[in-house]
C-alpha cells in the first residue's frame, strides 16, 4: 500500500524541496500551508482547523515543518514562538492520541539546541534564546506519540520563491559583489538539502521512535563554509570578510557559537555514513552553475 504523507508548513523553504522528492518516489503527499500550491488550509494554532484536515487527509505519516525560525523574532515575540513552534505540535499529536491511531509524526527541530563545546550528542543540550525554548518544548510534545524527531540544519538552492537559504544567501551577495560578513567563530554542520530529504524517506520507511542529530559528519565554521563555497563556484570572495559573533551588536538574541552535531545514533540505526561537509558543499555546485 502507497504511503499517504501529510506536510505541513509544506510551501516553506524545506517544503517546497522534499514534497516533490517524495511524489517522485512514489508517495501520495498532501501539502499542507497558505501558500495557493497547497492543498490545504488549517490554522495549527487551532486544534478544531487541525482536527477536520487531518480527519479529511487520514495519513500515515506527518512531518511537520511548521515553525517560527526567525530567532530574532522568536526573542522579541516569545509568544508567537509558542504559537507556531509549540501549540501547533501539541494539536497534531492531541489528534494522534484522541484517534489511537499509527499514523507517525517526524517532527524537524533545529541543531540551535547546542551551544557548549562539540560535537554534541543528543543528550548535551544548553537552551539560550526563546527559540531554542521553543523547540525543545515541540519536542517534548512530540515525544508523546510515537515519532521521530529529527534535530538539523541545511542548506542548498532554494525552490521556495520567498524564502533563501544560507547558501543562497551566500551566492547572491558575492555574485553581486555586494559586501558580506561571515563568522569565524560560529561552527555547524548542516547537510544538503538534498541529502535531508533522502535522510527523511528513510524515517518515513522505518519510522525509529526518538530523537536524532541528523548532520554532516565533521563541520566547519561559518565563515569557512562560505569561502569554501565561493571557492566551489569560483566566486569573487574580495566583498567577504570574517567577523566574529561579538562585532555583529544588532543581534537581539544569543546566539550558539557551536552547534555541531554527532550524528553516529542516526549513523549507527540506519547502517549508514553521513558525508563530511565539503562533500555537501561540491555536491551542491552544480544546483548554482545551473541558474548562472
Amino acid at each position: 500500500m502507497t504511503t499517504h504523507i501529510l506536510v505541513t508548513g509544506a510551501t516553506g523553504l524545506l517544503g517546497c524541496t522534499l514534497v516533490p522528492e517524495l511524489e517522485a518516489r512514489g508517495y501520495i503527499v498532501t501539502r499542507h500551508g497558505f501558500h495557493s500550491t497547497a492543498q490545504v488550509q488549517a490554522d495549527l494554532c487551532s486544534y478544531a482547523e487541525t482536527a477536520v484536515m487531518l480527519e479529511q487527509c487520514r495519513p500515515d505519516c506527518i512531518i511537520n515543518l511548521v515553525g517560527l525560525t526567525n530567532v530574532d523574532t522568536c526573542e522579541l515575540d516569545p509568544h508567537s514562538a509558542y504559537l507556531l513552534n509549540v501549540v501547533t505540535v501539541q494539536n497534531l499529536c492531541c489528534w494522534i492520541k484522541r484517534e489511537t491511531s499509527d499514523c507517525h509524526l517526524i517532527q524537524i527541530s533545529t541543531d540551535q539546541l547546542y551551544d557548549t563545546l562539540g560535537p554534541h550528542r543528543e543528550t548535551e543540550v544548553t537552551i539560550r534564546n526563546s527559540y531554542a525554548f521553543s523547540k525543545i518544548a515541540a519536542e517534548i510534545a512530540a515525544a508523546s506519540v510515537n515519532s521521530s524527531i529529527l534535530r538539523t540544519n541545511f542548506f542548498g538552492r532554494s525552490r521556495c520563491t520567498k524564502r533563501v537559504s544560507f547558501s543562497d544567501w551566500i551566492y547572491q551577495s558575492l555574485h553581486q559583489q555586494l559586501p558580506l560578513q561571515v563568522f569565524e567563530d560560529v561552527l555547524f554542520s548542516p547537510l544538503s538539502s538534498s541529502t535531508l530529504c533522502n535522510m527523511i524517506e528513510l524515517v518515513v520507511q522505518q519510522r525509529p521512535l526518538g530523537i536524532f542529530n541528523l548532520g554532516s559528519r565533521d563541520g566547519l565554521s561559518k565563515a569557512d563554509f562560505a569561502y569554501a563555497l565561493a571557492e566551489e563556484l569560483g566566486l569573487p570572495r574580495q566583498t567577504m570578510r570574517r567577523i566574529r559573533l561579538s562585532d555583529m551588536t544588532t543581534l537581539k538574541a544569543h546566539r550558539p557559537k557551536d552547534m555541531r552535531m554527532d550524528s553516529s545514533q542516526f549513523e549507527q540505526h540506519f547502517g549508514l555514513q553521513l558525508p563530511k561537509l565539503i562533500d555537501e558543499i561540491i555536491s551542491i555546485r552544480s544546483q548554482y552553475l545551473e541558474s548562472a
